[in-house]
């Protein structure tokens, strides 16, 4: 009898888990903001994200929107944008959290410059720059 218990006890929590990060999933779909103003939009769908990325920084026009990929499991995300003709990429990675201000999402970035091939040698490791940033709710 005992087991019988364990096993529908252990059941209902791992239900209950999964149903928690599927509602923490669900709460990272929506418009957020970085503390650089650049503009985002995450949709969720089974753990895939997609969406847009809207930079406050850089080259592009700041109206231009640049489509984003990436993941979300529980609380946790990693997206990726591709500034497609302007010779980088970034990368997030973060969790989600809440203050007294509301929802954020606290990540550290890694961004890739294209560098050209005859300074490759010289110039790689200085075309890849790492920082932090934090994105809170917009809608």
């Amino acid at each position: 009898m005992t087991r019988k218990l364990f096993l529908i006890f252990s059941t209902m929590v791992m239900a209950a888990c999964a149903h928690a990060q599927a509602e923490q999933v669900e709460l990272i779909s929506g418009q957020w903001q970085n503390d650089r103003g650049s503009a985002v939009t995450f949709t969720v769908n089974e753990g895939l994200v997609s969406g847009t990325y809207q930079t406050n920084l850089g080259q592009p026009d700041k109206s231009r929107k640049f489509p984003l990929t990436g993941w979300a499991e529980g609380d946790q995300i990693t997206f990726t944008v591709n500034f497609k003709g302007f010779g980088s990429m970034t990368s997030w990675t973060g969790q989600m959290s809440e203050d007294a201000e509301g929802a954020y999402i606290r990540t550290l970035w890694h961004l890739t410059r294209d560098v050209p091939d005859d300074k490759e040698q010289a110039d790689m490791w200085g075309s890849i720059i790492a920082g932090a940033s934090e994105f809170r709710r917009a809608d």
